[in-house]
């Protein structure tokens, strides 16, 4: 345990340091896609996430000979918290999916002039997927028999029949 202390002590200045420069550049585009907030949220997540990705790949890359090889690790676990990070910010801004899409339902409803409970309730639950409009499973069948051919029915049911 002492000995894990005196790597990380030993470490984890440069690792920031090292960091610091993407951290800047997610900041900067957080400043503007969405202003003070957003980027300082993104910073402080991008730090979250590539501090510690960064100290693990240089932990399990510190026996490893080729210094290209062992700067790729690094880089490849800076990048990969980084990533992580950034997910992070974005779900802490946005709210996450649900939120994501009840802002998108609400924004649809004030497009199209509609009542928001009547504009939810044309959606299959859990997605965006519109169910007005959509013919009767019996209907459809029944519509499909009109139009096509006698073969192009067979060929259809022929497609759906599972072959052993």
């Amino acid at each position: 345990m002492r000995l894990a202390g005196s790597w990380l002590s030993k470490n984890i200045g440069p690792v920031v340091k090292s960091v610091l420069p993407g951290t800047a550049l997610t900041a900067g585009f957080g400043l503007l896609g969405g202003g003070p907030t957003a980027a300082a949220t993104y910073a402080a997540t991008d730090v979250l996430g590539s501090v510690p990705a960064t100290l693990l790949g240089r932990y399990v890359g510190r026996n490893i000979k080729n210094e290209g090889l062992r700067n790729m690790v690094e880089t490849g676990a800076n990048i990969a918290g980084s990533l992580a990070g950034a997910e992070l910010g974005g779900a802490l801004i946005q709210g996450g999916q649900a939120q994501q899409m009840a802002q998108q339902i609400e924004q649809r409803s004030l497009v199209n002039r509609l009542p928001l409970a009547e504009q939810a309730g044309e959606l299959a639950y859990g997605t965006q997927y519109q169910l007005t409009g959509l013919p009767d499973p019996t209907q459809f069948d029944q519509l499909l028999a009109q139009q096509l051919s006698p073969t192009e029915r067979q060929l259809l049911q022929g497609a759906f029949v599972p072959r052993v």
